[in-house]
């Protein structure tokens, strides 16, 4: 009960500091509309649908804006809910990852990175057969691969419905792959159904010796780092050395 206390008091105080920000910064009072069970919620930290670019900073909107326009079907339905996610993902990416090699090696570095990146790509789906999105992927020129998942408002990682999809999906594709890298206990079904998402993170990882993932996670979310480390006691010692929870600030 405390932790889910303390991730609604983060989620309320960010949703305000957003309506602010609104207000003040982009000069928006209109509120936006959230769709929820069947009827429209007014809410200050959403924009009007037909703003929605406005949740890119400046030097981030042309080249996101372009992938978007090239790739409609990647844009998150919430997109233009100040607090949404993939908005913050491209704010921090985009201007850097697109910006040169300077810059690129600029942020590989405030992410703990070595070497020159080599190619990147937002809202991949590296493995076609098995489906799932990873926020934002790349490999540097020393082929090493990282994978990134990034998170603002959510108080938790992803759970995955006890259903036939999924425990075929756990059968199939998962269970073999990560034997070697979680915890028994961890790859019990409801275990593993329960943090779905970061395993399905860890599993793109451990394909290559040389990969890493990453998660970034806003400073005050503390309900989601208490998560993170609880899911982190999970892996094997050798196979947890390579993923990295990163502390980042909100760009507004």
């Amino acid at each position: 009960m405390k932790t889910k206390a303390i991730k609604l008091a983060y989620q309320d105080e960010l949703k305000t500091h957003l309506a602010d920000y609104k207000r003040l910064c982009l000069g928006i009072s209109e509120p936006g509309v959230f769709r929820y069970r069947g009827r429209d919620a007014l809410q200050d930290h959403i924009l009007p649908l037909a703003r929605a670019s406005e949740n890119l900073l400046e030097e981030a909107e042309p080249t996101a804006s372009a992938f978007l326009a090239d790739h409609p079907d990647k844009r998150h339905r919430y997109f233009h809910h100040l607090n949404s996610s993939q908005a913050f993902a491209f704010n921090l990416f985009f201007p850097y990852f697109s910006g040169g090699p300077d810059s690129a090696s600029a942020l590989l570095r405030a992410l703990g990175q070595e070497g020159v990146l080599a190619k990147w790509e937002p809202e991949a789906v590296p493995a076609p057969d098995e489906g799932s999105n990873i926020d934002v992927t790349w490999t540097t020129t020393d082929d090493a691969r990282a994978f990134c998942e990034v998170k603002l408002s959510e108080g938790e990682f992803g759970k995955a419905a006890d259903d036939l999809r999924h425990r075929t999906k756990f059968s199939n594709i998962y269970h073999q792959k990560l034997a070697p890298h979680l915890q028994a206990n961890r790859l019990e079904m409801r275990a593993f159904l329960d943090a779905y998402q970061f395993n399905r993170n860890v599993w793109h990882m451990v394909h290559d010796d040389r990969s890493r993932l990453i998660f970034l996670l806003p400073r005050a979310n503390a309900g989601l780092w208490a998560s993170l480390k609880e899911l982190l006691s999970g892996v094997v010692a050798g196979t947890r050395e390579r993923i990295s929870g990163l502390l980042v600030v909100p760009n507004r």
